[in-house]
């Protein structure tokens, strides 16, 4: 072989050192599906995650309204006779 190397020698019939590539079906459709997925996966997420969100939003909108009317009362005549007694 002149020149010292494989210059000029391509291979045996069908190992000719061709390369081939390819692309990932991945990079081909990168979002394929994502919107699907995300309505599911966020009703999933979001269901999971409803007890420690309504629970608590529960209870708070209770205490306010309990503390409106609380307060109303207090500020009515009969409540202002109740708060002199006491006193």
């Amino acid at each position: 072989m002149a020149g010292g190397g494989h210059h000029g020698y391509i291979g045996w019939w069908g190992d000719m050192g061709i390369i081939t590539y390819s692309v990932s079906p991945y990079a081909q459709k990168p979002f394929a599906g994502a919107f699907n997925n995300a309505i599911f996966n966020t009703f999933r997420r979001v269901s999971s995650q409803a007890f420690y969100v309504v629970l608590p939003a529960g209870l708070l909108v209770y205490v306010i309204n309990a503390a409106k009317q609380k307060n109303a009362y207090l500020y009515s005549k009969a409540g202002r006779e109740e708060l002199e007694a006491l006193m």
